[in-house]
């Protein structure tokens, strides 16, 4: 992937500022701590570019996140019978919003950050999409391997 935006100096590398501005007014998939866990399918179904949930406090600092592999875990538990521990079933007996769902310590970039990076970071990770903050956690937009790829 090419690391170099398409401006015609084509000497900076390409920043997450740059691929976020092409995607202006895409809705960024927050959801607040407190949200009901019924309501968490809903809420995805809304951000169709998206496969997880920002979980976020009422100042829209990231706290977590919900992917879809994290619903389906949690509304489909019995298919999944093999894989459930004790511990792993009383956690989605007494779930109840989106906070006690939400996986922790999430992958985030900012919007200084190189897109070349970020990609690796990505990869190592083994994510498809990540918050965008700024520097107090915020979140502010969202980035998606498929933006990468059209940029790339």
């Amino acid at each position: 992937m090419s690391t170099r935006s398409r401006k015609s100096s084509g000497s900076e590398p390409l920043r997450v500022r740059d691929v976020v501005a092409m995607h202006q007014d895409r809705q960024v998939p927050m959801i607040k701590q407190d949200t009901p866990i019924g309501d968490l399918s809903e809420a995805m179904k809304w951000h169709r570019h998206s496969r997880q949930l920002y979980v976020v406090d009422d100042d829209n600092r990231l706290l977590g996140i919900i992917n879809l592999e994290c619903l389906v875990k949690h509304f489909f538990i019995h298919h999944h019978g093999a894989d459930i521990n004790p511990r792993h079933l009383l956690g989605v007996i007494t779930t109840e919003t989106a906070e006690d769902l939400m996986l922790q310590n999430p992958l985030s970039v900012g919007m200084d950050d190189n897109v070349e990076d970020v990609l690796g970071r990505m990869v190592a990770a083994n994510v498809e999409e990540v918050p965008v903050v700024d520097d107090s956690e915020k979140v502010i937009a969202d980035l998606t391997m498929v933006d990468l790829l059209l940029v790339g």
